[in-house]
């Protein structure tokens, strides 16, 4: 069996799921009458990109 070229580590992956989550959270206040809207959203989206970017960099991928 071929392995994937693409390996991540467990902190990255956590990040993105945190990532998913927040976006999730950041639509449905958009479109939504049910979650209100909150800048916390999106500041935390944006700082979760940062984390990601950081984890991919000493994850040795930011090539």
């Amino acid at each position: 069996m071929n392995k994937s070229k693409f390996s991540y580590s467990n902190r990255t992956k956590i990040i993105v799921i945190v990532l998913l989550g927040l976006l999730t959270l950041y639509i449905g206040s958009l479109f939504t009458d049910i979650i209100d809207e909150n800048p916390l959203y999106e500041g935390g989206f944006w700082i979760g990109i940062l984390a990601w970017i950081t984890s991919m960099h000493y994850d040795g991928k930011a090539k």
